[in-house]
């Protein structure tokens, strides 16, 4: 069965190769199809881990449609090289149709013990055990892909009813660390389980929650060691971020409510959904007694959101500095605008961060944004990607998860194509803001501009670490139509006729880029 599978995905790699340019910014690009022609899957989350051999290791859960409704299917790995941006291998794993999994939140992880890894899933059935309903299945995986058959893998009993959700699960030296919640979300369930299955503590927290919404839980302080959940609540003004803080024993020790209002910035209420799809952390701890919460966020009486970095101080529980990274296009709806991806400490001590901004209706390409910025929250360089350099019906990337590699880090998610699934991507950003190939660096952008299509201006926004010198602008014959070279923020295209035309910009260290740009 590998076999087969492995000849079709070698056979997709390669046509992936030879439609490397009809994509653009893509490091990685494989199509997730079915492993069998009658049947159709889809995917959402995909989930990363390090390979000791500096490979990356993804898991892909899939579903397919039967009778007008969703099942678990089977999950894809795929084993990339992240420096000569190819699939090494890749395998197909049925799911146990005696079981449902909760694909939202999965543990795929280097497994401290041996040279393997694991994966911990969520499943639930009321066909195996009428004591237990919900339990946590860990399967092991070797260099090679080959995985550890179901009925093989350790199943540890986590509930005798249903569990609603499994909101946050990571590995933490030997143990794995979860929150759970029952009860349609008003009764959090925070566990530390080892390796072998033993359950190492366990509390449970009848009504915590302030709300009615995703709850996440993330290491609120290493020395000593405690944890935060993650809630939410809404005053007269404000939508205020909530911190249940637990011991080192899970014990619940303080409830911090933090006013999230800082400016004109607010968070959206409900607020944190799209933030706690970002494992492990919903909160960032730093070094220096602080933390930092991130979220989307919307401002008053403007037509601007997108997503925000604040950092807090642990003792005070005052903002110390705070930023926002704008979508673009910009949005007034809140349900479009930008989503954080993920946050990450870099080697040198700084911090790596990602966001992407979508329009849900898929008509409107946005950004994937890529930033590094000091433990103040100051912008070292920013970076755009998969761009409106793209056509208006191009590119619509979601479910997007962020990982740490050697170099830099990584982004990977779903994405479509004129509105045609179902493509995976992972795309390599080294730690100075740059993919490493000349083909794929003319991708990344210091800069993002918008709207395209425009009618009378063009606006710009650039990357703190560099600065514009000229923009220009010819038409499809090569023809010089426009020139800047002052207040490169807007350029004017009234005067233009409507048409495509290439945009170059060139910076004050001698690089250029080229953009279609299409005037209305």
């Amino acid at each position: 069965m590998k076999k087969t599978i492995l000849i079709i995905i070698n056979l997709l790699i390669a046509t992936c190769v030879t439609q490397a340019q009809d994509y653009t910014c893509d490091s990685l690009l494989a199509r997730v199809d079915s492993p069998y022609e009658e049947i159709n899957i889809n995917f959402t989350n995909s989930f990363n881990t390090n390979m000791r051999d500096g490979s990356i290791l993804t898991c892909i859960p899939t579903k397919s449609l039967i009778n007008h409704q969703y099942v678990d299917y089977g999950d894809w790995f795929y084993k990339t090289d992240p420096q000569n941006l190819c699939v090494i291998d890749s395998t197909f794993v049925e799911a146990d149709l005696d079981f449902g999994e909760d694909c939202k939140h999965v543990l795929l992880a280097p497994d401290p013990r041996n040279d393997g890894y694991i994966l911990a899933k969520l499943v639930y059935s009321d066909k195996i055990s009428s004591d237990c309903k919900s339990w946590l299945r860990i399967n092991h995986i070797d260099d090679a892909l080959n995985i550890q058959a179901h009925g093989d893998a350790l199943m540890v009993p986590l509930d005798s009813t249903y569990i609603q959700s499994l909101n946050s699960i990571w590995l933490e030296d030997e143990s794995i660390m979860l929150m759970y919640i029952k009860d349609y979300f008003y009764t959090p369930i925070v566990a530390r389980i080892s390796l072998d299955g033993t359950i190492l503590s366990r509390n449970e927290f009848d009504s915590l929650f302030a709300g009615e919404w995703w709850h996440g839980m993330g290491v609120y302080n290493d020395t000593p060691r405690e944890y935060a959940i993650y809630d939410w609540a809404v005053t007269e003004n404000d939508t205020c971020i909530v911190l249940h803080v637990l011991d080192s024993l899970l014990n619940l020790t303080e409830t911090l409510t933090l006013n999230s209002h800082e400016g004109d910035v607010y968070m959206v209420q409900p607020g944190i959904s799209p933030v706690l799809s970002i494992q492990p952390f919903s909160i960032f701890p730093l070094d220096d007694g602080s933390f930092i919460e991130y979220y989307r966020y919307m401002r008053h009486n403007l037509t601007r959101n997108g997503a925000c970095l604040m950092k807090v101080d642990k003792n005070t529980h005052e903002c110390l500095s705070n930023v926002q990274f704008e979508s673009f296009p910009v949005y007034t709806n809140p349900n479009r605008m930008g989503y954080p991806i993920g946050i990450g400490k870099a080697d040198d001590g700084n911090i790596y961060f990602a966001y992407r901004t979508n329009n849900n209706d898929n008509s409107t390409v946005g950004w994937i944004g890529i930033a590094k910025l000091d433990p103040d929250l100051n912008i070292l360089w920013q970076r755009y990607c998969f761009g409106s350099w793209s056509a208006p019906t191009g590119y619509y990337h979601y479910y997007c998860s962020m990982g740490l590699t050697e170099k830099g880090f990584m982004i990977g998610g779903k994405i479509q194509k004129n509105g045609v699934p179902y493509n995976f991507f992972q795309f390599f950003i080294n730690d100075n803001g740059t993919n490493g190939t000349p083909e794929m660096d003319k991708y990344i952008r210091p800069y993002a501009f918008y709207p395209n299509p425009v009618q009378d201006w063009l606006h710009l926004q650039y990357s703190p670490d560099v600065q514009p010198a000229c923009i220009e602008l010819f038409d499809l014959q090569g023809r010089l139509v426009s020139k800047q070279s002052q207040g490169l923020d807007n350029i004017e295209l009234q005067s233009l006729a409507p048409g495509q035309y290439v945009m170059k910009v060139t910076m004050e260290d001698g690089k250029t880029f080229t953009d279609k740009v299409v005037k209305e």
